[in-house]
């Protein structure tokens, strides 16, 4: 009797589990309205980018892009990719993403040794070479890690004299373009965008742009880092942050194979 008992209760629970299931998958997910105005006589453009991944985090960056349908640029580190074989989704998520374009964030990171990295010209072109190669990346567009850089064609800013050389070098090897930022989206140790909410953020880039105190006047970088969107609170922030963007008719939302010099 008891052994029916365990029977009936396990079936009954699986259909309960299996119509609980059915109705998640058959719920469309609501967004708040999607904004997509022509702007032909827009003022300014925002360049949205990410860096780091592909992490823990990657996915759900990549998620609110689709749902979005905003232009993103993501660069790419591939070292915690060949040690983690389960963030290869998150790549191949990002490479089929048709609002993402791709960019070179070096292989290791340098390893966070700034300085040290920064010393070994040589090194530093064969770690982006490396990454390159084993992400397969068609782009030229990259960032150096932990240094705010622009090398673009003959423009050349940096905050660093011997991390601006390497970019120079490879730069001219190579035809890339170096991007740094002129707006962070700062996380703390957790990943969590910090206390500021989207209104903050938005009212930030809208102030610098206005005060023209960006690398190109009438356009802003903006940096972000893809292991801070484990968070919900941070996703909920930049869904906010990309709708008050998307609705203000002075902004354009582009990714950086647009931005010019």
């Amino acid at each position: 009797m008891k052994k029916n008992i365990l029977i009936i209760a396990a079936i009954v629970f699986l259909i309960i589990d299996c119509a609980l299931l059915t109705y998640k998958l058959n719920q469309k997910k609501e967004y708040p309205h999607r904004i997509h105005k022509s702007k032909s006589h827009y003022k300014y453009s925002v360049f949205l980018t990410s860096d780091d991944g592909p992490l823990v985090g990657s996915q759900y960056l990549d998620q609110i892009i689709r749902d979005y349908e905003v232009p993103f640029t993501i660069f790419l580190v591939g070292k915690p990719l060949s040690s983690d074989s389960r963030l290869k989704p998150n790549l191949l998520r990002y490479k089929s993403n048709p609002y993402v374009i791709l960019g070179n964030h070096s292989f290791t990171h340098a390893n966070f040794h700034y300085k040290r990295y920064y010393n070994n010209p040589k090194g530093v072109e064969e770690d982006f070479l490396k990454n390159e190669k084993f992400l397969k990346l068609d782009s030229k567009l990259a960032r150096l890690p932990g240094r705010n850089v622009f090398v673009i064609d003959n423009v050349k800013h940096g905050d660093d004299k011997k991390a601006l050389n390497d970019a120079s070098l490879i730069a001219n090897k190579y035809s890339y373009k170096f991007f740094g930022w002129d707006y962070e989206l700062r996380h703390d140790k957790s990943g969590n965008i910090l206390n500021e909410d989207a209104l903050f953020h938005y009212n930030k880039i809208k102030e610098l742009l206005k005060s023209g105190k960006t690398f190109r006047k009438g356009e802003i970088i903006v940096l972000m880092h893809d292991q801070m969107f484990g968070s919900m609170e941070s996703q909920k922030t930049l869904g906010e942050l990309i709708l008050l963007l998307q609705d203000d008719d002075e902004i354009k939302l582009k990714s950086l194979d647009k931005y010019k010099i």
